[in-house]
């Protein structure tokens, strides 16, 4: 998923492989965050800025959290995170 992923992020697929990945990624937890991540790291780099440092954090411990909790627990983080 994460290769196409990132040639989603990066333009590289037809219209429904980026139709799919984004489709995935709502109902994904797991890739919902590598989506969040890749963008606000591509955003980033376009913007020739570091990203957040504190978003990014956040984002690596809810990752980190769904790997060892599951996503019943993690749901508990990505709510204060501000998502579903």
């Amino acid at each position: 998923m994460a290769r196409a992923l990132q040639a989603c992020l990066d333009g590289e697929v037809d219209e429904v492989t980026a139709q799919r990945v984004a489709v995935h990624g709502e109902g994904c937890r797991r890739c919902g965050v590598e989506i969040t991540v890749y963008r606000e790291i591509k955003n980033s780099l376009a913007r020739q800025e570091v990203p957040d440092e504190a978003a990014m954090a956040r984002l690596r411990a809810f990752g980190a959290d769904l790997l060892t909790t599951g996503p019943a627990e993690a749901g508990d983080e990505a709510a204060r995170l501000g998502g579903t």
